[in-house]
Parts: structure tokens; C-alpha cells; sequence
């Protein structure tokens, strides 16, 4: 407690730096129209001395700003442009704005051969030239993010810059994706775009620029002149063995700054997961309870999708933006998966009961997923400096099954159905009146799903009365409506606001078991739920913010919330009505030390009350194995997060860095006590409070070398974790500590051949009760080696390398292998892919979780050769 108390004290004190920054403002003016001079180099020296305290460029309006710790009284500041005569003035320090009338010159250069640098800085703005970083082996823009410097692609497509998720990815300048930027990164082709922009305190909402800072920054695309509002249409053929794959798409866009389409429509059966370009990375619609049903499947290793993935999937992606006028347009997004997906594996995990009891249970398991789902989402959004509305209607269904084989001592088989419908509006107005804001939003939702687990035979003796087959049913329906106003002021550095609002909450769920083919209801009360959950809830939160010329930013926001909680309980007659104060501070703030250097903090505590997935008395089927209730205790928990970032940049050395800290701490009131019977479980939640922390760091570097043509990066990280389990009715201590190292490295060796290698090693060491679990270490590596024999011919040679030293076998290593040749024609590309070709046929791991350890052999695709064929059409 008091190293929480200590941490919490250290970081509120960084707020206060311990020294200011001094700027100078000004702007640069054609001395015959007046008309602004942009991208003028301006600097600062001290009196009669040429050393450069500090420079920059003009912006789009000719302004500029100079920054510097301690300037001397008098400094010189000057102007100078190839097109513009030099000029120079001598001001004070202190002085409020300095204007240049220059005139303009002819100068005649010699012919000269003019390279544009990789990585280049205007204002908040950083611009990456995609041809710098492109190389023969590059297809999409994609390939070429996980090239620059600061910027990562994890392996789910979520982009970082600085160790932190975009909050936006434009086009142009337009969300035209609404945060399933995954169609945009695999499918824009790398050579119709011209730099990608990173755009550093960016506020996406105009009347809060200035204003509002938010932390993350976002990315945009620069498309070149050639491909501005022309429609590019491309299809991909692709067909191999074995038995039978295909590999087929069509692809068409468009993009303006006032209209922008991108249709895509692909089918896929060679482990490609093509459904992640479906993912939203910003946008949380139908947040709520998760699936209490569940299938034991195979739990798919961490190693390339395409080595393991046995799939078939379609996904139809329908894209459209257009102005209505001018800052206001409506944006269509209508996206359809089907997907099929199988997987088997043997698993045996090891359950560390007590000191001297530890159950182990193996499965041969083989599953089946089919995904079927729609969604569909309509957005009206005008974005002016005056005022922001923003309006979308969102609709989402899915009809999901998942089907599970387990081979034991008695073989199980589960059929589960997850159908489910989702529709949302949500509403946001903002209108900014001079130092005034003014806002509101509003938002209604409504979600119903139906969800049944069919299991046979039955394992719990208490159900086998019942017959061979049983049905666990439950259906859930909620709806919610909320809204809110808010008025914020600004007087010069300092803002005040604050935030009023109510909201509504409606939850019901039933459950039931029914046996046999005729599904008969099983009428024992103990197995039978009828919950519902009524919530009213008024909040109001204050904020303040500060902002001094030195740069610092700094916010404050005491959101306090009255939450009125009706439980009822149909089936044991039972009703709890409890009102609940709930506040949540926060602290943010940000101080650049420099144009290059910058720390980002923020901390914050919050208090939250369960879900209705705690209202449940009666068991429900979770799984074959498993039976859960709640005993209708409330959670109540109680979260400290504290965080700090230091970001460096150096476009001009292509430098990126960064550091983050973090802490957690989470206090709760109950905890699930889970008994064995076998390989059976049952849990039901107690009333225990007891306390959890993580805490660690991250850090990141990437780096130009142009001495070696490379692209270098490097990540490494610290964590740890403590906490508590109830297992058997004894409260366990567990503990796990981990590292990480993750270097990387793409280098173009003249322009005959390309050489990219990446490695990531993990060390894990986990601790339970008093006992110490033999340390995991585990190690990845991709190395791939190009050829460029003749222009537009590669060959790619590639391994992928997994250890694990937990493995007592000869499988502790594992090794695929693959080959690679493309041939680019004018308008098509011929790809031929032999992907395995050791045929390595299975993968193994060992891993800890909790107070278990987990052993499991997954089966991987067999060796294949794929042939595909991409081409224009338009």
C-alpha cells in the first residue's frame, strides 16, 4: 500500500516541471500581396553568433513558433527560403510577435539531382515518404507501416505509434473506414500512396482545436496526384493443392477529399485470416455481458495463422463517403463474414490443487466455427470550427455455431448456437461559441441473444436422470438509453467545465436446462434463472484544465455518479434495491521539454459495480465439464492505474523512442470458489476481498541506417503480476514475472536482394502458493531472404523457428519452411507460394495460466503450393 501511495505521489509531483520554455511567435509575409511565405526555414541565434539556438518552418499561414529553455535578453532571428531574400531581425526575448515582409528572388541553379528526405517534421505533422521505405517485396500499405520508424503493427493489425493505439485512420483526410482500417492497410496498394502522416496531438474534432489535447496521435494517408479520383479495380486468382485451395478477391476504390468507395469482396481457404480486416480498432458498439456458454476447443497457438488456420472464409466489405456540402458527410458501412474454421489438438492441463493434490485433465478435442454475421452502420458528421454533429446508426446480427468433439474416457460431443441482434444510435452535438462550448449526446441501444449448449452424453451424476442429451438455454435482453450535456469556458490558460447526465439500464435473463430430443424442461428451481436487473444513474462531473505558454498541459476531471440498482430474482422471489456513490478522478498531462522530447502521464482511480452475469443464483452449463453461479453476490471493485510516457523523435536522424511505465492496482470484494469432482468443476462466487497488481514497462526503437540501407527496431518489456485464486476451498497466492526481447531488422543489399529477420524471446517465471514453477523461455525468428534476379522478378526464401524449453522433446524447436516467387507484368502479378515445406504436421507448447499448466499438440496444415494471379481491371 504505501509503495501505491509512494508511485501515486512521485507522478503528481512530474506535473510541476522544474523549469519553463520561453517561445518567440511570428510569421513570414510577401512584402507586394502580403499573401503568407510557407515552408520558410526560420531560426534563432544568440546576438552576433551564427550557433542555432532553435528553428523551424513557416506553416500553411506563414506563422511559426520558436521554442527554447533560457533565452538571453536579445536574440537574432532569421528568415531565409530559396525563393526569398534572406532577412534578419534583432528582438527581445520577451517579444510578442515578430513579422517579415520578404521579397521574393530568382535565383538560376544548376542542374542538380534533389533526394527527399525519409522522414520529415511540419509542425505537429510527421511525413513518412513511402518510396524511401518501399521495396521490391512490398504490396500494400501495410507492408510498408511495419517498416517505419516509432510506428508498430501488431499481429492483429492494431496499430501503435509511441507504444500507443492511433485513436484515428484517415484517408485524405477522411475516416471513410470508421476504425476497420485493416481494408485500408492490406488492400491500398504502397504505390499509389505518397507519405503516410502522423499527426501528433491531433483533435479530429475542429471546435475543440486548442482546446482539447487528446494523447494519441493519428495517421493518414497522402495518396500521390496520379491516383486522386481515379477508381482502381483489381481481382486475385489464385488456386492450389492440396486437396483443393483458393485464394480469390476483387478489390475497387476510389478516394477524393469529398468523396471516397472501397469495395472489397474476398474467399479464402489457405489459413490466411482474411476476417481481421473486419475488425474495428476505435469503435466499441454493443458493449456488454460476455457469452456464459462455451465450447472446449482447441486453443490455437502462438505461431502464423497460416501454418494452423484450417479455414474458408468469404467477407464481403461495402464502403461509402460523400460530402453532403461542404464539413458535412454521410458515411455507409455495410461488412457480411462467413467464415468456417476447424481445428484439433490433444491438451493436457495440470491444476496444482494443493501442495501435494494436482488434477490433471487430457483431451482429444476437434471443433468446428462458423461465423455468419452482418453489420451495418450509417454516419451523418459535419466538422466545422463552429460546431461538430455527429450521428450513427449502427446494426449488427451474427448466427454463430461452434461444435466440439472430445475423445476420453467418454467421448463428449457439444453443439452450441449463438445467435444475436444489436442495434445502436448514438448522437453528439457540439457548438463552440468564442471561449464558450457547449454539448450534447445522447445514445440508445438494444441487444437480444439467444444461446443454447447441447452436450451428450451427461457427465454430472446429478443430471444424468435427465437422459443422454441435455440443453443448457438462456436468453439475455437489454436495453439502455443515456444522455448527457456539458458547457466548458476557456479564460487564456485556464478552462473550466462540466458534465450532467442520466442514464438507463434494463437487463433480463432466463436459463434453463431441458433433456432429451424433445427438450424437456428439468424443473428443479436450482437449475432455473430468471434474473433481471434494473439501473438508474445520475452523474456530474467537473473538470479543470491548465495550460501555460511553457508548453504543459494539464487536465483534471471528478466524474461522480449515483447509481440506483434494482435486482429481482423470479424464480427465488428475491429483490435488492441499493443506491451507490461512484467516483472516478483523473489526471492527465502532458509536457513537450522540447520539439523532440515529450512526457505523457495520466492517473486515475474508478469504482465499479458487477454485471447482471453476477445475478444468476441457479447453476448454468457452462460447459460439458463445468457448472457456475453467482449466488447472487454483487462485485464490487475498486481500480488505481497510474502511467507514464516518454517519447523522443528525431526526424531529422530518423530517431523514435519511447518509455512507458505502469502500475495497477485492483481491489475486490469476492472471489469464485471452484471445486473438482474429477474432471467436472462447479463454482459459485464468496464474499473474499483480496488484492491484485501489475505493474511494468515497455520500451521501443526504431532507426533509419541509410550507411546499410536498414530499417531498424527493437522492443523490450517488464511485467509482473500478483494475485489470489479458491480452488477446493483454499485460497491460493500466485505470482508471475516476465521479460521480453524483440529486435528486428530489414536491410536492401544493393538492389539484387532483400533481408528482413525479426526474433522475439520471452522469459516467464510464476510463482504459486510457495512453490516455484520451472521458468519458460520462450523464442521466435523469422528470417526472409530475397532475390531480385531481373526487374520485377523475387524469389523469397523464409523460415519461422518457435522453441520452448518446457517442451521434453525433440519438438521443444519447430521449423517451417517456405518459398516464394513473384513476376510483375504491366499489369499483373503472378505469385507462386510453397508454404511448410518440411511438412511439419504438428506444433507443441507448454505454458502457464493461474495455478495451472497447459500442454498442448495442435495439428497444422499440411505442405501446400498455391498459385495466384492479381490484376488490373480498371
Amino acid at each position: 500500500m504505501a509503495r501505491r501511495y509512494l508511485l501515486i505521489s512521485l507522478l503528481i509531483c512530474s506535473c510541476f516541471p522544474s523549469f519553463a520554455q520561453q517561445e518567440i511567435k511570428g510569421r513570414v509575409l510577401d512584402s507586394q500581396d502580403r499573401k503568407p511565405v510557407v515552408s520558410a526555414t526560420v531560426t534563432m541565434h544568440p546576438v552576433g553568433s551564427s550557433s542555432i539556438l532553435a528553428y523551424t518552418m513557416t506553416a500553411e499561414d506563414g506563422t511559426f513558433i520558436l521554442k527554447r529553455n533560457h533565452l538571453p535578453d536579445s536574440v537574432t532571428v532569421t528568415v531565409s527560403a530559396m525563393t526569398i531574400e534572406r532577412q534578419s531581425k534583432t528582438v527581445k526575448s520577451d517579444a510578442k510577435l515578430v513579422e517579415f515582409l520578404v521579397t521574393e528572388k530568382t535565383m538560376e541553379l544548376k542542374e542538380v539531382v534533389v533526394k527527399a528526405p525519409k522522414i520529415r517534421q511540419l509542425g505537429d505533422t510527421i511525413h513518412y515518404d513511402v518510396a524511401s521505405f518501399m521495396d521490391e517485396t512490398d504490396r500494400s500499405i501495410g507492408d510498408v507501416l511495419e517498416k517505419l520508424p516509432g510506428v508498430q503493427v501488431l499481429s492483429s493489425g492494431q496499430i501503435l505509434y509511441q507504444n500507443k493505439e492511433i485513436s484515428k485512420f484517415y484517408i485524405e483526410g477522411l475516416d471513410l473506414l470508421q476504425g476497420k482500417y485493416g481494408l485500408a492497410t492490406q488492400n491500398v496498394d504502397a504505390s499509389k500512396v505518397a507519405s503516410v502522416q502522423i499527426l501528433e496531438n491531433h483533435q479530429p474534432i475542429k471546435a475543440l482545436k486548442g482546446m482539447e489535447i487528446p494523447e494519441n496521435a493519428a495517421i493518414n494517408l497522402k495518396l500521390k496526384q496520379s491516383a486522386m479520383g481515379a477508381f482502381f479495380a483489381t481481382a486475385q486468382l489464385g488456386t492450389g493443392l492440396p486437396p483443393i485451395l483458393l485464394s480469390n478477391e476483387a478489390v475497387g476504390m476510389r478516394f477524393t477529399r469529398s468523396q471516397q468507395n472501397l469495395l472489397v469482396y474476398k474467399g479464402d481457404n489457405t489459413g490466411r485470416d482474411i476476417s481481421k480486416e473486419l475488425t474495428s480498432y476505435y469503435d466499441h458498439f454493443g458493449s456488454g455481458p460476455s457469452n456464459l456458454l462455451s465450447v472446449i476447443a482447441p486453443a490455437p497457438p502462438s505461431i502464423r495463422e497460416q501454418h494452423y488456420l484450417f479455414n474458408d472464409a468469404h467477407l464481403v466489405s461495402l464502403n461509402d463517403l460523400r460530402g453532403i456540402k461542404k464539413d458535412l458527410a454521410l458515411t455507409t458501412n455495410i461488412n457480411f463474414l462467413h467464415d468456417k474454421q476447424k481445428s484439433s489438438s490433444f491438451s493436457r492441463q495440470d491444476i496444482y490443487l494443493t501442495p501435494s493434490d494436482t488434477l490433471q485433465i487430457a483431451e482429444e478435442m476437434d471443433a468446428r466455427l462458423l461465423k455468419r454475421e452482418l453489420e451495418g452502420s450509417v454516419t451523418l458528421e459535419g466538422n466545422t470550427d463552429n460546431y461538430f454533429l455527429n450521428n450513427k446508426l449502427n446494426v449488427r446480427s451474427s448466427w454463430n455455431t461452434h461444435t466440439g468433439n472430445i475423445a476420453g474416457s467418454e467421448p463428449v460431443a457439444q453443439f452450441l448456437q449463438l445467435p444475436s441482434f444489436h442495434i445502436e444510435n448514438d448522437f453528439d452535438y457540439l457548438r463552440r461559441n468564442d471561449s464558450r462550448r457547449n454539448r450534447i449526446k445522447a445514445n440508445v441501444a438494444y441487444t437480444t441473444r439467444r444461446h443454447s449448449l447441447d452436450v451428450s452424453p451427461v457427465l454430472f451424476e446429478e443430471l444424468k436422470n435427465s437422459g443422454p442429451l441435455i440443453r443448457q438455454d438462456i436468453s439475455f435482453d437489454r436495453f439502455n438509453a443515456s444522455a448527457s450535456v456539458s458547457g466548458h469556458r476557456d479564460l487564456q490558460r485556464f478552462s473550466f467545465g462540466h458534465t450532467a447526465g442520466a442514464s438507463f439500464l434494463h437487463y433480463r435473463m432466463e436459463s434453463g436446462l431441458l433433456s432429451g430430443t424433445a427438450h424437456t424442461p428439468v424443473a428443479a428451481d436450482t437449475l432455473q434463472n430468471n434474473a433481471s436487473r434494473t439501473e438508474a444513474k445520475l452523474n456530474f462531473s467537473p473538470s479543470f484544465g491548465y495550460r501555460p505558454p511553457s508548453g504543459l498541459q494539464l487536465y483534471f476531471s471528478f466524474p461522480l455518479d449515483y447509481l440506483f440498482l434494482n435486482r429481482e430474482d423470479g424464480i427465488r422471489q428475491t429483490r435488492q434495491k441499493r443506491g451507490h456513490l461512484l467516483v472516478s478522478p483523473y489526471l492527465w498531462f502532458q509536457y513537450p521539454f522540447s520539439t523532440r522530447l515529450a512526457i505523457f502521464s495520466n492517473i486515475s482511480f474508478s469504482n465499479h459495480i458487477g454485471s447482471v452475469n453476477e445475478d444468476y443464483r441457479g447453476y448454468i452449463l457452462n460447459t460439458y465439464r463445468s457448472m457456475n453461479r453467482s449466488d447472487g453476490l454483487l462485485s464490487k471493485n475498486s481500480r488505481t492505474w497510474a502511467n507514464l510516457s516518454f517519447n523522443y523523435k528525431n526526424p531529422f536522424t530518423t530517431l523514435f523512442t519511447s518509455l512507458r511505465l505502469f502500475y495497477n492496482n485492483t481491489l475486490r470484494n469476492m472471489i469464485y470458489d471452484v471445486g473438482y469432482n474429477g474432471i467436472l468443476s462447479s463454482s459459485v462466487a464468496i464474499l473474499h476481498p483480496h488484492t491484485s497488481h501489475d505493474w511494468g514497462a515497455v520500451y521501443s526503437i526504431g532507426k533509419s541506417i541509410d550507411a546499410i540501407n536498414s530499417e531498424v527496431r527493437f522492443s523490450t518489456g517488464y511485467d509482473r503480476n500478483q494475485s489470489a485464486t479458491l480452488h477446493q476451498g483454499i485460497v491460493s497466492g500466485y505470482s508471475s514475472t516476465g521479460y521480453s526481447l524483440s529486435p528486428g531488422i530489414t536491410t536492401d543489399i544493393g538492389r539484387r536482394m532483400i533481408i528482413k529477420y525479426g526474433a522475439s524471446y520471452r522469459h516467464s517465471h510464476t510463482r504459486i502458493r510457495d512453490n516455484e514453477m520451472a521458468p519458460v523461455n520462450y523464442f521466435t525468428q523469422d528470417i526472409a531472404l530475397s532475390l531480385i534476379p531481373a526487374k520485377g522478378f523475387t524469389l523469397t526464401a523464409s523460415i519461422n523457428h518457435y522453441y520452448n524449453n518446457m517442451i521434453e522433446s525433440s519438438a521443444r524447436s519447430s521449423w517451417f519452411g517456405n518459398l516464394g516467387a513473384r513476376y510483375r507484368m504491366k499489369n499483373a502479378d503472378w505469385m507462386l507460394d510453397w508454404t511448410n515445406i518440411f511438412n511439419s504436421r504438428q506444433f507443441v507448447t507448454y505454458s502457464y495460466s493461474d495455478i495451472s499448466s497447459y500442454y498442448s499438440v495442435y495439428e497444422l496444415r499440411p505442405a501446400e503450393v498455391l498459385l495466384r494471379v492479381r490484376f488490373k481491371i480498371l
